[in-house]
């Protein structure tokens, strides 16, 4: 494990991936520059990004912060100090020593994320994944590959975008005992669940899910619970030191909810929520991802539109409650951000 507490060591990056994550993130570094180096003591550079549409831009000394802003403002092409470099040929060749990783990736075999990943690993290069496939999918490798490599692994981004989960776990309830979890882990089926509440069509509130851009690329990944099920794996993995596969978390999405479910809830004093609870009190663990009819005095009740949420059930505190989005280009490339400063200090 690095640390460089205290001094002004500079983070060379590579971005792999350009859509709306890292428009956000280079938005933020631009912004904030200033304040990063002087109450941070962090300093970086761009010095390369991959994309499978645009190729690959590389410049040792750095790239324009400001171009990239520009190019991500803009979606226009690379012309500057372009490279004829794939990804890996990129976390090869570049001087960057951390990779950020933002492609798009699947949760069947995590490609071409875990790829990208082993390769910075290869290389001695810290990853920070945006991605769910890797963490979900690879998590023991991950930290396995890391550890051999004296590299960093970071995936903040991967559960709640920007809301802090892992770091809030972790630095926040210090000295609990936390015996499990139940939460709100994809935005866009509870902004759904709520169309249908105010009254909406299952079809209408489609429709608005998508003209809002909620959706996963694969819209099965959000309706069916595939994309709450990676989450509650990654959890698992993550916090709780569980070895989870996808298939050993009981899936149920919403498309089975109709209208004459939605009123019967609401004639009960209830409504209808996505839940992921993993529970490891008992005497065997609970894992899984389902519709549930929740009491609206429950936290979880009074989520809505697009935002997630986490109880945490402690020992010292009683059951914590964390709310806010789960999506967004700025939301997630902060959670990027602040991976980006957990490495500065060398706490990983």
């Amino acid at each position: 494990m690095l640390s460089n507490k205290g001094s002004a060591r500079k983070h060379l990056i590579a971005l792999v991936g350009f859509g709306s994550v890292a428009k956000g993130l280079c938005q933020i570094l631009l912004e904030k520059r200033d304040i990063l180096k002087h109450e941070h003591q962090f300093e970086f550079e761009i010095v390369a990004v991959s994309t499978r549409s645009r190729g690959t831009m590389f410049h040792p000394a750095g790239l324009s912060l400001s171009y990239l802003n520009y190019l991500t403002q803009n979606d226009a092409p690379f012309v500057e100090n372009v490279k004829d470099w794939d990804a890996e040929d990129m976390i090869h060749n570049s001087n960057a020593t951390v990779v950020i990783e933002l492609a798009h990736s699947n949760l069947v075999d995590a490609e071409p994320s875990l790829t990208h990943c082993q390769t910075a690993f290869k290389t001695g290069k810290h990853v920070i994944c945006g991605n769910k496939g890797p963490a979900a999918l690879a998590y023991s490798e991950m930290k396995t590959q890391a550890r051999k490599r004296g590299c960093a692994f970071l995936n903040e981004a991967t559960v709640l975008s920007g809301t802090p989960t892992l770091s809030f776990f972790r630095s926040s309830l210090k000295g609990n005992k936390v015996s499990g979890l139940r939460g709100i882990l994809n935005g866009t089926t509870n902004f759904i669940l709520g169309e249908l509440e105010a009254g909406s069509s299952y079809d209408e509130a489609l429709a608005k899910a998508e003209k809002m851009n909620f959706f996963e690329a694969d819209q099965s990944a959000d309706i069916d619970g595939y994309d709450a099920q990676a989450k509650l794996a990654i959890l698992a993995n993550e916090l709780f030191d569980l070895t989870f596969d996808l298939a050993d978390i009981k899936r149920e999405g919403i498309g089975s909810i109709t209208q004459v479910h939605i009123e019967a809830a609401r004639r009960e004093g209830k409504r209808w929520k996505l839940i992921a609870t993993l529970s490891t009190g008992g005497d065997k663990v609970i894992a899984q991802v389902i519709p549930e009819k929740l009491d609206l005095s429950d936290p979880l009740a009074q989520v809505n539109g697009s935002m997630n949420a986490i109880t945490f059930s402690t020992d010292l505190l009683g059951d914590i409650t964390i709310t806010g989005p789960g999506a967004g280009g700025v939301e997630t490339g902060y959670a990027v951000l602040s991976d980006l400063l957990t490495l500065n200090t060398g706490a990983f």
